[in-house]
C-alpha cells in the first residue's frame, strides 16, 4: 500500500480539459508549469513541487528535452483534506511571476507571489483566517481577496445558544473550529508594497452554493467584479428565470418546502449576480440586476469574467438580463460591461448554461452547454461570432500541452508542436509497471432486465479463467480514458478507502462501476427504484464474472464512499446478494439518526425520497421498511465503517445496532482527517486497513508486519484476534435464514 500512497500525483491542472492545461503556459508561450504532490512516508507529510517545463522550440527539437525544473517545493505541515490542498490555483501574473494560495509555514491559506528569476516567495496576505480566493492587478500593486470571517454560534460573553435552524455540526463544534461554523466571508482590497491596511469591500456574507466566492480584478487595478448572493430574491427570481428554477428544484428544495426557514437554512443555495466595485473608494454598483446561470459547486469557480483593454470593459459570460420590456430574460447571455459609465451591451444569447469562457488573441471563446462558440472583436462597437477551429492563436500556440494517460499509463505532460511533433516532458512515475501493478480493462455486462452496464476490471496481467479469484467492487465512477490507481479515476480519484491496484498484488480482482447503467436506465424513477436498479447491476456483474470463470461467487466484497456509502449500506441490508464483506467510508446514510443530525443542512428531501416518506404520520411504515438502521437484523456482510474528521456521525447507529446483535462490524475513526484523506499516515490507515479487511474475509490471510502509525506486534495481533471472533459471529449469522422483506405499500 505504501507504493500507492507514495505515487506522484499531478494536482494542477486539476482536470484534463484543454482550457485548464492552456492556462499553465506562460504569457509568451516559452514555458509552462505543473504542480505535483508526492507523499513522504518518513516524515508523514506531502511534498508539493512547482515544476517548470521548457517550451522553447530549439530545446524541444532534439531527442533529449530538458528535464522539469523544480522551482519551488515544500513539505505541507497542514494537509488533512485532498479537496483543500496546500497549494492551490497557481497562475501566471506575468512572464516571470506566479501567484497562488497555500499553507506554507502557516496554519491557514494565504496568498503568495513567487518570482521565478530570484526564487523569492513573498506573502501577499497575513490573515488569521483562510484566504479563499484572490486576484492581482497586472502591475502587481493592488489585489482583491476573499477571506473567511469567524462566525461562532455563541457570541462573546454568552453562555447559551438558541439553536434555531443552525445545524448540529455548527452548534456542536463551531465555537472554535472555522471548518464547522456556518461559514462567512468578506472581500478586501489591498495596495501592495505600502503600509496601508487592507480595506473591506461590503459586509460579511454567508457561504453559498457549495463553493468559495471567486474574485476578479481589472488589469489596471481600478475595478473588481465580485459575486453578490441574493437569498431573499432567489425564489421570486426562479419564477422568472427557468435556468434558476432548475437550480432551485434540484439543489434548494427547502426554498419551496420550508419558505419560513423553520427547519432548514444552514447551507445556503441562492441566486448569484456580479457587481462592480470601484476600488479607489470602495463604491459598489450594479452590473445587471438579474441572476447568472452558474450551477452550485465547481461552476461557481468557472472563468466567466474577461477584462478588455486593460480594464476599460469586461466580458461577463453567463448572466441573465433584467426582466424588462424588450429583454430576452429567459435565456443566459454574454454581455460587455463598461464600469466607468455603467453601460452594458449584449454580445450573444446562449442556448444553454455557460460552462466557462477563455480569452483568445483576438477575442474569446465561451462554452455554451456542450458547444464552443468563438467571438472576435468587430470594431469598437461590438463583436461577431466566427467559426471555432479549436485552436488558440498567438505565441502560446506554437507548442501546446496535453496530459497523456490511459487506464494503464499514469498521467504525464506531452508538448505538441506546430508540425505535429510530440515530446514527452515528464516521467513522474517510472516505477509503474503492469507486470506488478495489474491491468485495468473496460468490462461490460447486462443485468437480468437487459440494461447495459459498463465499468472496468482490474486483474493481474496473467489472469486466466482457470483461477477463480476473490472480487472487490469499488463503487462510484469509472472513466475508460483516465489512469486508474486507487479509486474513481477522475484526477487520480479519491484518496480514501479504495486500495485499487494494491488489491491486485494480493490476488484480489477489482471491478470499478458507477451507480447507473449506460443504457436502459429507468427514467423518472425514485431513489428506491434506483437502488433496486443498482442491486441488479451488481448482481449482473458478479454473475457475468462467474460465467467468465474469473470470480468465486462466495468471495465478493464491496466498498462505498460518500454518496455510494449510502447505496452500499442499502445493498448489504436489503439485497440478497452474497456479499461477504463491505466497507462504508465516510458514507451518507438514510437512517432516522442521520435524519435528525442532518437538521438544518437541507438534506432531508433526499432521505425522505429514499425512504418514500416521513418517519411519522401516514408514511411511517414505509420509512420503517426502508430505513437500514431499523433493519440491521438483515445485514449479513462483515462491515467496516470508516469515519473521518470530528467524530460521528454517519453510520454510528448502524455500528451500535450491529454490535448489539453480535454481528461482525468494525468502526475506524480518523479524527484528524477530512472527507477525502490526504495525510500519508491517514491514507495508510484507510487503504491498508481495507487491504487487510478483504484479505482476511475473502482469502483468510493475515498481515504479520506492523506498518501503520503507532502499530505494534501486540496491536496487530489484537486486530486479528478481534476479527477471528467476528468470524465465528458471521458463521452464526450465515446459518440463519435471510430476511423476508415486506412489500412496499407505496
Amino acid at each position: 500500500m505504501r507504493d500507492i500512497v507514495a505515487f506522484t500525483r499531478i494536482v494542477q491542472p486539476e482536470g484534463k480539459e484543454p482550457a485548464e492545461i492552456r492556462r499553465q503556459i506562460s504569457p509568451y508561450g516559452t514555458r509552462a508549469f505543473i504542480v505535483v504532490r508526492r507523499a513522504n512516508m518518513a516524515t508523514d507529510s506531502n511534498r508539493y513541487e512547482i515544476l517548470l517545463l521548457s517550451l522553447q522550440p530549439d530545446a524541444l527539437s532534439g531527442d533529449d528535452p530538458p528535464a522539469p525544473q523544480a522551482v519551488f517545493s515544500f513539505d505541507a505541515a497542514e494537509d488533512p483534506y485532498d479537496g483543500d490542498q496546500a497549494v492551490q490555483r497557481v497562475r501566471w501574473l506575468d512572464a516571470n511571476t506566479l501567484v497562488f494560495t497555500g499553507r506554507i509555514g502557516a496554519a491557514v491559506n494565504q496568498a503568495y507571489r513567487f518570482d521565478l528569476r530570484t526564487r523569492t516567495l513573498t506573502p501577499l496576505t497575513h490573515e488569521a483566517a483562510p484566504v479563499v480566493s484572490f486576484d492581482v492587478s497586472k502591475d502587481g500593486r493592488r489585489m482583491v481577496y476573499a477571506v473567511q470571517v469567524p462566525n461562532p454560534p455563541m457570541t462573546t460573553g454568552a453562555r447559551s445558544i438558541v439553536i434555531g435552524n443552525q445545524s448540529f455540526w455548527t452548534v456542536k463544534w463551531g465555537q472554535q473550529r472555522l471548518q464547522s461554523q456556518l461559514r462567512k466571508y468578506r472581500f478586501y482590497v489591498a495596495d501592495l508594497g505600502t503600509t496601508a491596511k487592507p480595506r473591506p469591500l461590503g459586509e460579511p456574507f454567508f457561504e453559498a452554493n457549495f463553493a468559495k466566492p471567486q474574485v476578479s480584478i481589472a488589469p489596471d487595478g481600478r475595478w473588481a467584479l465580485l459575486p453578490r448572493f441574493e437569498p431573499e430574491r432567489t425564489l421570486a427570481w426562479s419564477r422568472d428565470y427557468p435556468l434558476l428554477a432548475e437550480v432551485v428544484d434540484r439543489y434548494a428544495p427547502a426554498l419551496l418546502a420550508d419558505p419560513l426557514r423553520y427547519y432548514s437554512g444552514a447551507l445556503v443555495k441562492t441566486a448569484r449576480r456580479m457587481t462592480a466595485w470601484r476600488l479607489e473608494d470602495g463604491r459598489e454598483q450594479t452590473v445587471v440586476d438579474a441572476p447568472d446561470d452558474a450551477l452550485p459547486g465547481w461552476f461557481q469557480g468557472r472563468t466567466d469574467r474577461l477584462w478588455q483593454g486593460g480594464g476599460a470593459s469586461v466580458i461577463l459570460a453567463g448572466t441573465h438580463l433584467p426582466k424588462t420590456s424588450g429583454n430576452d430574460s429567459a435565456a443566459s447571455h454574454v454581455i460587455e460591461y463598461w464600469p466607468d459609465s455603467g453601460r452594458w451591451q449584449v454580445v450573444a444569447r446562449m442556448d444553454g448554461r455557460v460552462k466557462a469562457a477563455e480569452p483568445t488573441a483576438d477575442g474569446f471563446v465561451v462554452v455554451d452547454g456542450e458547444r464552443r462558440r468563438r467571438f472576435q472583436r468587430r470594431d469598437a462597437s461590438g463583436w461577431r461570432e466566427v467559426a471555432d477551429a479549436g485552436k488558440v492563436e498567438g505565441a502560446a500556440a506554437a507548442w501546446s500541452l496535453r496530459l497523456q494517460q490511459s487506464l494503464n499509463e499514469p498521467p504525464d505532460v506531452v508538448a505538441n508542436g506546430p508540425a505535429g511533433q510530440a515530446v514527452r516532458l515528464t516521467r513522474l512515475n517510472p516505477q509503474f509497471s503492469t507486470t506488478t501493478w495489474g491491468v485495468m480493462k473496460p468490462y461490460a455486462w447486462r443485468d437480468a432486465r437487459g440494461r447495459d452496464w459498463a465499468g472496468g476490471l482490474l486483474a493481474p496481467k496473467d489472469a486466466t479463467p482457470q483461477g477463480r479469484r476473490p472480487l472487490v467492487i469499488q463503487t462510484y465512477f469509472f472513466d475508460p480514458e483516465a489512469f486508474y490507481l486507487d479509486g474513481p479515476n477522475f484526477n487520480f480519484g479519491f484518496t480514501s478507502a479504495y486500495p485499487g491496484r494494491a488489491f491486485v498484488r494480493e490476488g484480489i480482482l477489482v471491478l470499478a462501476m458507477g451507480l447507473q447503467p449506460g443504457k436502459g436506465r429507468d427514467p423518472g424513477s425514485d431513489n428506491q427504484a434506483k437502488l433496486t436498479q443498482f442491486y441488479e447491476g451488481v448482481r449482473g456483474a458478479v454473475d457475468a464474472l462467474v460465467r467468465d470463470g474469473l470470480v468465486d461467487p462466495d468471495r465478493v466484497g464491496i466498498i462505498g464512499f460518500s454518496t455510494t456509502g449510502e447505496t452500499t449500506l442499502n445493498l448489504v441490508t436489503f439485497s440478497d446478494l452474497a456479499i461477504r464483506a463491505a466497507t462504508l467510508a465516510d458514507g451518507d446514510t438514510n437512517t432516522l439518526f442521520q435524519f435528525s443530525v442532518a437538521y438544518g443542512v437541507e438534506a432531508w428531501r433526499q432521505m425522505e425520497d429514499m425512504n418514500r416518506g416521513l418517519p411519522f404520520g401516514p408514511t411511517r411504515d414505509e420509512w420503517v421498511r426502508n430505513d437500514p438502521s431499523l433493519n440491521t437484523d438483515c445485514v449479513r456482510a462483515a462491515l467496516r465503517i470508516e469515519s473521518y474528521g470530528v467524530p460521528v456521525y454517519g453510520n454510528y447507529d448502524i455500528y451500535a445496532l450491529l454490535r448489539r446483535q453480535y454481528k461482525p462490524v468494525e468502526m475506524v475513526l480518523i479524527p484528524g482527517g477530512a472527507h477525502s484523506l490526504a495525510l500519508p499516515s491517514e491514507r495508510m490507515l484507510s487503504l491498508q486497513g481495507n487491504v487487510d479487511w478483504y484479505r482476511f474475509w475473502l482469502k483468510g490471510e493475515e498481515r504479520t508486519v506492523p506498518i501503520l502509525a503507532a502499530e505494534t506486534p501486540a496491536s496487530l495481533k489484537a486486530q486479528y484476534d478481534g476479527w477471528h471472533q467476528m468470524e465465528k459471529m458471521k458463521a452464526q449469522v450465515d446459518a440463519t435464514p435471510r430476511c423476508a422483506r415486506e412489500p412496499s405499500r407505496g
